[in-house]
């Protein structure tokens, strides 16, 4: 029964490389999420932030399978919390021309990169901040102290 099934390469190296890229994207969040939190429980509290984008691009790629050179398909795959999963669909259906390609993992790079700076910060401060959970008001300036 799986004999008949056909994975192009171009879908195994599309794989790889936004599995890649996502999990980092991904990764650098829940860093900066862990450095605000002190326990278990405010972390499952403080989460839905991270979990929302991956919620939205798997109610998208419904959309995204029907239709992958829609508009709604190229900007949601462009946007780079939702390019894991919607660029990685629209490869698998049809494949986008190059550039899009491009442009989606140069977004995606920069936005971790950003991402990252971001969760740096935070953790610098935030690791001394032992104890006292953080308002939004609070993470601003945990930003400004560490810039």
């Amino acid at each position: 029964m799986m004999s008949n099934v056909h994975i192009p390469m171009t879908g195994v190296i599309a794989f790889g490389v936004f599995f890649i890229l996502g999990f980092f994207l991904y990764a650098t969040m829940y860093a900066a999420l862990g450095a605000m939190v002190n326990s278990d429980q405010e972390a499952q509290q403080v989460q839905w932030p991270t979990m929302l984008p991956i919620v939205f691009s798997i109610i998208l790629s419904t959309p995204v399978l029907q239709h992958p050179n829609s508009q709604l398909a190229i900007w949601a795959s462009m946007f780079p919390f939702f390019a894991p999963i919607l660029m990685f669909v629209r490869v698998m259906v049809e494949t986008p021309p190059a550039w899009q390609l491009i442009l989606c993992v140069v977004l995606l790079i920069a936005t971790t990169w950003g991402l990252l700076s971001i969760s740096s910060r935070i953790y610098r401060v935030g690791i001394l901040m032992y104890g006292k959970r953080p308002t939004l008001p609070e993470l601003r300036r945990w930003l400004r102290y560490s810039g």
